[in-house]
């Protein structure tokens, strides 16, 4: 009697270890992995749509939450190049590396919301990490879930091998997207807008040719989107369960990818490390 019971219960347990996964238990574990991440280190591959062609970079990343501080040495397109930002310091500016001697010797700090570092980029650097993604797929998963869509907006496909890792594919389509109009409210940017309807700023700034975040003014109507995107393709790691391949589209195509490599999560990471004078940095 007691072997059948042991035997019966070694079944469920077994039964619920090997559960299949659904979209829904994909997307919530992979937003508790984001909300538990407190440093990380990786490799970023991007691709950028911008001005309707696709622009590549690659870039390596140390990151920590809170307080939040990056490192970022840059491959390409701009090798050598080195940002430190670490929020509160620095009159919230970013130390910059240019890599070239002269400018070195102007020891140039940036503003991240600035045209020189935002300039044909999608994202600023204070969206380093998976936050800017947490935030996104929390907003989208409680709009699906309002409009009692989840299981047609967001489909399981099954497991993928990508970058030698196995990973979970998660295909989010929204086949309503579409532009409508948008008053401006006093005060807002771009930025401000993108932020209270969780979109991309640069998506609004390319489709309505403003040459700045910031010029729009009062009563200005121009043309936002009214999802994020019109298709994304995540592929979750079945360990880490981190969207570590993120492609977005837009009603034209391609918008972006980013891709991350060799990621670490809450490794140690000495406070030397988001200072100038680290012995690996060349500030």
């Amino acid at each position: 009697m007691k072997r059948n019971l042991l035997f019966l219960l070694f079944i469920s347990l077994a039964g619920l270890s090997f559960a299949q996964p659904t979209n829904r238990s994909i997307a919530e574990e992979s937003l508790a992995a984001m909300d538990r991440i407190k440093t990380l280190k990786y490799r970023l591959v991007k691709k950028e749509r911008i001005k309707g062609v696709i622009k590549e970079g690659e870039i390596q990343v140390k990151y920590q939450r809170n307080p939040f501080k990056v490192y970022i040495y840059v491959y390409s397109p701009k090798p050598g190049v080195e940002i430190l930002y670490n929020h509160g310091e620095n009159g919230n500016k970013a130390s910059i590396n240019p890599n070239n001697f002269f400018l070195n010797m102007l020891d140039p700090n940036l503003d991240p919301l600035g045209k020189t570092l935002r300039k044909d980029e999608h994202h600023t650097i204070l969206e380093t990490g998976f936050e800017f993604t947490r935030l996104l797929l929390t907003a989208l998963k409680k709009r699906a879930d309002e409009e009692k869509k989840f299981d047609e907006l967001c489909k399981y496909e099954g497991e993928v091998t990508w970058a030698n890792r196995a990973c979970y594919k998660l295909l989010l389509t929204y086949p309503t997207f579409a532009w409508e109009e948008y008053t401006v409210k006093k005060g807002e940017t771009i930025i401000d807008i993108a932020k209270n309807k969780n979109l991309n700023e640069y998506m609004i700034l390319e489709k309505n040719k403003l040459s700045w975040y910031d010029k729009v003014s009062e009563g200005q109507t121009i043309l936002i989107p009214n999802i994020f995107a019109k298709k994304v393709i995540l592929y979750v790691d079945k360990l880490l369960k981190l969207p570590i391949y993120q492609e977005v589209h837009d009603d034209v195509g391609l918008f972006e990818i980013y891709e991350y490599h060799g990621v670490i999560v809450n490794p140690a990471i000495e406070p030397e490390e988001f200072t100038k004078k680290y012995k690996d940095y060349n500030f």
